[in-house]
């Protein structure tokens, strides 16, 4: 079995895209006449492309019993054409062919989305979880022991870090926001 991952999940939905990946992550997209897919375009279709990938393992193990092409045409010419399908037969009834079931799909797709949405709000939780650069950190005795980031900074304006900080905070709230609540439970049980 191959080892699937963005970038087969990628070039299934966009055959023609053009990108570049660093650590499983779209790091550059190249096509701007396709519009990129999400996170959650991708995890989808890579859950659909490892359970199709499961579910053709019977051709591969037909592959292997399967005689040569020469073999099988030496059968056929010697023996007829209805003895090479009654052998033909035997291998493909000892292997017989599967597809893909709807619901088992949908469950996978549906995993898959629970497990990114888990993990967004895992790493949006420790983002909240960070001290505020413009309040810094106190001690229990009131002296700070991490000093907070002056909230201007002179000719500037706002400190451009605390401006960053509240940005990624408000982004993570609102991510928070976003996911259900069955999946926010399933991690806090």
């Amino acid at each position: 079995m191959t080892k699937l991952n963005i970038v087969h999940a990628i070039l299934a939905l966009h055959p023609t895209a053009q990108f570049t990946t660093n650590n499983d992550q779209v790091e550059e997209w190249h096509s701007s006449e396709i519009t990129q897919p999400t996170e959650q375009e991708i995890e989808v279709k890579l859950a659909e492309l490892k359970y199709q990938e499961e579910v053709n393992v019977y051709q591969e193990k037909r592959k292997l019993e399967y005689p040569d092409w020469g073999d099988q045409l030496d059968q056929i010419y010697h023996s007829g054409i209805d003895v090479w399908k009654s052998d033909i037969k035997v291998i493909k009834d000892k292997y017989p062919k599967q597809t893909m079931d709807a619901t088992e799909l949908q469950k996978r797709k549906d995993a898959a989305i629970s497990k990114l949405q888990k993990r967004d709000y895992e790493k949006a939780v420790a983002r909240l979880a960070q001290y505020e650069l413009s309040a810094g950190v106190k001690n229990e005795d009131g002296t700070y022991a991490i000093e907070p980031l002056p909230i201007y900074v002179d000719g500037v304006g706002r400190n451009p870090l605390i401006v960053q900080d509240e940005m990624e905070r408000e982004e993570a709230a609102k991510l928070i926001d976003l996911i259900p609540q069955s999946v926010i439970d399933s991690i806090n049980n």
